[in-house]
């Protein structure tokens, strides 16, 4: 009788490509990637002007804006940044001798990009550095008096691509100052100390370069 060998003898062929359920995923990743491409660039020079309310270091809430250029490649970007915010006044209770404070800063954040379709949200986090301005009102010796900034933050970004290489932007930043500063007029005690945190709200016009 003829003899039968092993099973385990035979030579066995093994498929080099993809399953066809990888394939087909892969497919649909690709077919959404192009999707989002065409919806908006994600890869390119980023412009941004943009315009903020909120509490930094300055006495109430105040009014500001800014500039911003950076890349972005894929899910990442990094932004370099400047901004400042308008005279902000504070007076000592009698509302006769006070002081007006302005802030000007620069500042280097890096961003993870989340979304799809015409949506997208990048998450970030960075620092800034800059001078407090302050100057007296109300006495007749007044003076200027500038003290350095810096702070590190976290931003939420939200923007909306109205076109492909156009996005409206609501931004939003919790910041915490790396020191306190304390300011006064003459010896009537001190008019300002700088809050431990701040927080600001903004929106902005933003455009993607090829």
């Amino acid at each position: 009788m003829p003899s039968h060998a092993p099973l385990a003898s035979l030579p066995l062929a093994l498929a080099a490509g993809p399953t066809p359920t990888e394939a087909a995923a892969t497919e649909e990743e690709e077919e959404e990637e192009q999707e989002e491409k065409e919806l908006r660039r994600t890869k390119g020079l980023v412009m941004r002007g943009f315009a903020k309310v909120g509490t930094a270091t300055l006495p109430g809430i105040g009014i500001g804006g800014g500039l911003s250029v950076g890349y972005l490649r894929n899910r990442f970007r990094v932004d370099l940044m400047g901004s400042g915010r308008l005279n902000r006044s504070a007076w000592y209770p009698h509302g006769e001798v006070g002081g007006d404070f302005a802030l000007w800063r620069a500042g280097l954040r890096a961003c993870a990009v989340f979304g799809s379709g015409r949506i997208s949200t990048p998450l970030c986090g960075g620092a800034d550095t800059g001078m407090v301005t302050a100057s007296g009102v109300g006495v007749a010796s007044a003076r200027t008096e500038r003290q350095p900034w810096a702070s590190a933050f976290a931003d939420i970004d939200l923007a909306w691509h109205v076109l492909p290489q156009v996005a409206l932007i609501t931004t939003s930043r919790w910041l915490v100052p790396l020191a306190r500063r304390n300011f006064y007029v003459g010896d009537r005690g001190t008019l300002v100390t700088t809050p431990p945190f701040g927080v600001e709200i903004g929106l902005g016009l933003e455009l993607v370069l090829p």
